[in-house]
């Protein structure tokens, strides 16, 4: 005979028809370790620490560039460029904490699940956010601003951003695991 036991809260049903229904009461309801909520905050926390890494690390040069292709005038550019770029990793961060608290086979519990999920959604990120921003925004701006030689800059550009997305994971991950249980 299969045991019918709730994979959930571990409760032990005396049919398969009972543990359906109780199921039920589950559906909707995340339940990490920590919870939900703790999980989103953590994460935040998380695409902020590594936001900040990214730029001491890797787009002090860049942030101006961000800033122009989002329409900001030279003198702002940075500024614009760091906002921008902080916006994007407090909303990854939130994005990263929903999707592991309510996708039951991501849901983290431990550092190296915690790890491997938080770059594989960096590099998603990157896939999905950074290249076609980088291609259809930043090297028409660095044309413009350094004609030719922005040609040759742009594989570096790529290589650093790849980078930069993973250190971003790296942080990301384990802090939302490591601050969520501490909240």
């Amino acid at each position: 005979m299969t045991e019918n036991k709730c994979d959930e809260c571990g409760q032990v049903f005396a049919s398969k028809e009972l543990l359906m229904e109780h199921a039920k009461m589950h559906m909707g309801k995340a339940k990490v370790g920590f919870g939900a909520g703790k999980t989103i905050i953590s994460s935040v926390i998380g695409g902020i620490i590594g936001g900040i890494l990214m730029l001491l690390v890797l787009m002090a040069g860049a942030a101006g560039i961000m800033g122009m292709g989002l329409g900001a005038p030279m003198g702002s550019a940075v500024m614009v460029g760091v906002l921008g770029h902080f916006t994007v990793s407090i909303v990854a961060g939130a994005i990263f904490g929903a999707i592991v608290s309510y996708v039951k086979p991501l849901r983290l519990k431990n550092g190296v699940k915690s790890l491997g999920l938080g770059v594989a959604f960096a590099i998603v990120l990157y896939l999905v956010f950074f290249l076609p921003m980088a291609m259809a925004v930043f090297a028409p701006v660095m044309m413009n601003m350094m004609g030719a030689k922005a040609a040759m800059m742009l594989p570096d550009v790529l290589v650093i951003g790849f980078a930069g997305h993973v250190l971003y994971g790296l942080v990301l991950g384990p802090i939302a695991v490591g601050i969520g249980g501490k909240l």
